[in-house]
């Protein structure tokens, strides 16, 4: 798995990702008028990474027709590690509590572009990121709701977009994995 953290860090765009730092992932809204600007993600493994899928668009965005909903995408996709086990974790960011369907659509296009990824690491690099676990969630403002410290419940149930785990958080929020994943801290 950190091998597969290494090829990712060498075939991906150095401008579209950001490499965890001291075991951090810092997740960021581009929008400027977003009143959650980022959120960090913490224990995520010394070879994190984390994709900044909105500001890719959609490989085939010469081919397709720009107007269709697959050209949405989730804020970040995340590969990281938590002992020895490797999880994906797609993250969007918003102002305020969404609706299931407003983020389904985005992490749809997030779900296929991780299977064209899994296509080249497999064509390529003899890879898969096929069988990591994914994970969906959704962080939103909450300046007066803020997470918990108690692990999340039923995390397993968020393994596909329609499923996406809504949480709200605090701008600038110190999120540890383990929480998200609903392991013990």
């Amino acid at each position: 798995m950190t091998h597969v953290l290494q090829i990712l860090s060498q075939i991906l765009n150095p401008e579209k990702y950001v490499q965890g730092t001291n075991s951090v992932l810092t997740v960021v809204e581009q929008h400027r008028q977003a009143s959650l600007k980022s959120i960090n993600i913490v224990s995520v493994g010394q070879n994190a990474l984390a994709l900044k899928l909105d500001e890719c668009g959609f490989p085939g965005n010469n081919v397709f027709v720009v107007q269709h909903k697959m050209h949405r995408a989730c804020d970040a996709v995340a590969f990281c590690t938590v002992g020895d086990e490797s999880y994906i974790l797609c993250c969007e960011l918003k102002s305020s509590e969404p609706s299931r369907h407003e983020v389904t659509e985005q992490f749809q296009s997030a779900q296929c572009f991780l299977s064209y990824l899994d296509s080249l690491l497999a064509t390529y690099h003899n890879l898969t990121i096929a069988h990591w676990p994914r994970r969906y969630f959704v962080f939103h403002d909450a300046a007066k709701n803020p997470l918990s410290k108690a692990p999340l419940v039923d995390t397993t149930k968020n393994d596909i977009p329609e499923r996406a785990q809504i949480l709200p958080v605090q701008n600038g929020a110190r999120i540890y994995l383990r929480k998200l994943l609903g392991k013990p801290l």
